[in-house]
């Protein structure tokens, strides 16, 4: 009979990221929160891109545009301004009543103005669409919940300044044609000739209530991305915290392989193959398991739990 593994602080940490591992790729409500997330906003997005492009052409016709590029071709830059545009401001006029100062019941104008931009240009959204892609690169897509408290922490930077190298934010990466550079890809595929200057604000697109709740729909589409990868990283923060502090008082590996068998979590030795010595245990295995054990069935059976841990397991070795 061989020896029961003692644990030290290094085979803990071990544990503790396995577990985390498995939990992370698990079939929680929150991993599918995040991902039906996502895949409603890329059902969304072209659809409203043709029909920002619909609403565009008819406040300028694409007659217009072809007169100002030829002109510009003629004249230069004082042919007139034409541009290519990401993002749109579209406005809803509605009136509004309101009471002046003298108690005297008028009517204003609400602009009921909505921003869409179809460019990757929030970090939080984006860390969330390539959650999955950033880590297989060894890459932190959670570091902005990770260290919200203390934001000057030296890993916080350090970690967004390679998230966003790869994502294309930064210029290097910008200018450089051989990298993968979603951000670049972006913003050349949704693209809509405008005319006037530069700033997209300077252009406000009327359109009428269905067209403008549509493209409500769209902007809470997006902004329920990161949302739920919040949520999803609220979850297993906890989920980790609580298997942290229950595992630091398991003295022996015997204890661990109690409790991943009772979470359905493959765990073997050759995962955690050095000697040392700890204090003795005051969580249970079986107490600790019911804490972390979510209250929503995730599988529809045990089994079925355990045949995709071990499904991870293998593709971990």
């Amino acid at each position: 009979m061989s020896t029961d593994i003692r644990l030290n602080a290094d085979k803990r940490k071990t544990l503790v990221q396995h577990y985390e591992n498995s939990l992370r790729n698990s079939d929680s409500k929150f991993r599918k929160a995040m991902i039906e997330a996502k895949e409603n906003y890329d059902n969304m997005k072209d659809k409203v891109f043709e029909l920002a492009h619909k609403v565009v052409r008819s406040h300028q016709p694409q007659e217009d545009v072809d007169t100002i590029k030829s002109m510009r071709a003629k004249y230069g830059d004082n042919g007139g301004d034409i541009h290519k545009d990401n993002c749109f401001y579209f406005v809803n006029p509605s009136l509004e009543e309101y009471t002046d100062y003298d108690g005297n019941v008028k009517q204003r104008e609400n602009q009921n103005e909505i921003h869409i931009d179809f460019t990757l240009q929030d970090s939080s959204f984006a860390n969330t669409y390539y959650y999955d892609e950033l880590k297989s690169k060894g890459l932190d897509p959670d570091y902005q919940y990770k260290w919200k408290a203390e934001r000057r922490n030296p890993r916080y930077y350090e970690t967004e300044n390679q998230v966003r190298e790869y994502l294309g934010f930064s210029r290097s990466n910008q200018n450089n044609n051989n990298t993968h550079n979603p951000v670049k890809e972006w913003k050349e595929k949704y693209m809509i000739e405008v005319i006037g200057s530069s700033y997209c604000h300077s252009r406000q697109f009327k359109v009428d209530d269905t067209t403008h709740s549509v493209f409500q729909t769209f902007q809470i589409a997006c902004e329920k991305v990161a949302q739920t990868h919040e949520q999803f990283f609220d979850y297993l923060n906890k989920k980790v915290q609580t298997f942290e502090q229950g595992i630091k008082t398991y003295t022996k590996y015997s204890q661990a392989k109690e409790l991943f068998d009772k979470l359905g979590i493959p765990l073997n030795e050759s995962m955690i193959n050095e000697q040392s010595s700890m204090a003795l245990s005051v969580f249970s295995p079986s107490n600790l398991a019911d804490m972390l054990t979510d209250s929503e069935e995730q599988f529809s059976s045990r089994e079925e739990k355990i045949a995709y841990y071990k499904s991870l397991q293998a593709t971990v070795n």
